[in-house]
């Protein structure tokens, strides 16, 4: 078990260059949002009220393909942003990775009783 499930009020972060030179700004900037990231587990595992509540609006704004509201619930926005900048989809209503197979995309589209095309 974690030391913030554990009840520890400080969680040291470790930056990707640790032990082998002195972290830059994105070392740091990376160590932190592990540090964000585990903390938020351990707050989900010891059941703080609320805690879910970003994961909750995250899966509405993932459902919605809604990107703006995913970046808003983001750890780390302005990567989320960069990503989906760089990668660009072939369709704006889905992702690079899944492209026109994305489940969200065609399982809205069976909803609102429109045609979907796979092939």
């Amino acid at each position: 078990m974690g030391a913030r499930s554990s009840g520890a009020a400080f969680l040291c972060y470790v930056t990707p260059a640790e032990h082998l030179a002195l972290p830059n700004v994105e070392d740091v900037k990376q160590g932190i949002i592990a540090s964000r990231i585990a903390a938020h587990a351990a707050d989900i595992a010891k059941k703080i009220p609320h805690a879910r509540d970003i994961d909750d609006r995250m899966a509405d704004a993932r459902r919605a393909l809604d990107w703006e509201k995913q970046w808003e619930c983001a750890i780390d926005p302005e990567t989320a942003r960069r990503i989906r900048d760089e990668r660009k989809p072939e369709h704006d209503d889905t992702c690079s990775m899944c492209g026109k197979f994305c489940a969200v995309r065609s399982m809205n589209k069976a909803l609102n009783g429109e045609y979907i095309d796979i092939l």
